[in-house]
C-alpha cells in the first residue's frame, strides 16, 4: 500500500515538473501552414485526375521543413484541380527563412506545364509573430497557383483548290479610217468590193441617160444659136 502511494506522488511530481515546461515550449514557438492551388484545363478527353509533381526546396540553411521531407526537399502531387496544404511547419527561433516552389512534372506529349517558380518567404518576430510573402518573377502574388492544361492540336483546314485567274479583256479593234471622207450633204460612197453583176453601181460610174440628155440638149441650144444667127443675116439682106 505505502508503495503504491509513493509511486502516485511521485508520478504527480514529475507532472508538476514537466507539463509547465511542456506548455512553455508550445508557446514559444510559430505554426506555418500554405496552400498551393492547381488547376488543370482539359480541351480534350484527358484524365481528371492527371497528377503533377512539385516540390519545396529551402534556400535558408536553419529553415524548419514539413513532415515528410527529405532533408531540405519537400515532394509532394496535386492531382486534376485542387489544392494541397503544406505544413504544419514550427519555427522557435525569429529570423527570415526563404523557399523556393516549382513543379518539377517532366514533359508530356500534348500538355502544357506551369513552369512558374515561387520565392516563400517566412519572416518571423521576436514576438514570433508570422509574415508571409510569396512572389513570382518579381511581382508579390497572394496565392501559390499553378495552371495547367492540354495542348489539343488544332485541326488544319484543308485548303480549297486556287480560283482560276480572270480571263483577260480582249482588245477592241480600232476602227479603220474611212478611205474616202464625206462631205456635209453628200451621200456617202459604199464601201469598195469586187465588181460583180450583184456589186450596186458606185459614184464614179458613167449614167448613159444623162449623158443622152445633155449631148441632146447641148445640141438643139447649138441649132438654136445657128438658126437666131441665120435668121439675123437674112433680116438683115432683106432690109438693106
Amino acid at each position: 500500500m505505502r508503495k503504491t502511494i509513493f509511486v502516485v506522488l511521485l508520478t504527480l511530481v514529475c507532472l508538476i515538473e514537466v507539463l509547465p515546461g511542456a506548455a512553455a515550449y508550445a508557446a514559444a514557438r510559430a505554426e506555418v501552414t500554405f496552400t498551393v492551388r492547381q488547376t488543370f484545363v482539359r480541351d480534350r478527353s484527358a484524365s481528371p485526375g492527371e497528377e503533377f509533381t512539385y516540390r519545396l526546396i529551402a534556400q535558408t540553411a536553419t529553415a524548419p521543413m514539413p513532415a515528410g521531407s527529405d532533408a531540405h526537399i519537400y515532394t509532394f502531387t496535386i492531382a486534376g484541380t485542387g489544392e494541397r496544404k503544406i505544413g504544419p511547419i514550427f519555427f522557435t527561433t525569429a529570423g527570415s527563412f526563404i523557399y523556393e516552389l516549382h513543379s518539377i512534372t517532366e514533359e508530356r506529349d500534348g500538355y502544357i506545364i506551369d513552369r512558374r517558380v515561387y520565392t516563400v518567404e517566412v519572416h518571423i518576430t521576436e514576438a514570433l509573430e508570422v509574415v508571409l510573402i510569396y512572389h513570382t518573377g518579381g511581382n508579390k502574388v497572394a496565392d501559390l497557383d499553378f495552371v495547367h492544361s492540354d495542348n489539343a492540336p488544332t485541326p488544319t483546314p484543308t485548303p480549297s483548290p486556287p480560283s482560276p485567274p480572270p480571263n483577260p479583256p480582249s482588245p477592241n479593234p480600232p476602227n479603220p479610217p474611212s478611205a474616202t471622207p464625206t462631205l456635209p450633204g453628200l451621200p456617202t460612197p459604199a464601201p469598195d468590193g469586187p465588181k460583180g453583176e450583184d456589186s450596186p453601181k458606185t459614184s464614179d460610174d458613167s449614167n448613159p441617160t444623162l449623158w443622152k440628155t445633155l449631148i441632146i440638149v447641148s445640141s438643139g441650144s447649138l441649132l438654136f444659136l445657128v438658126w437666131i444667127a441665120w435668121r439675123s443675116r437674112e433680116k438683115e439682106r432683106w432690109t438693106g
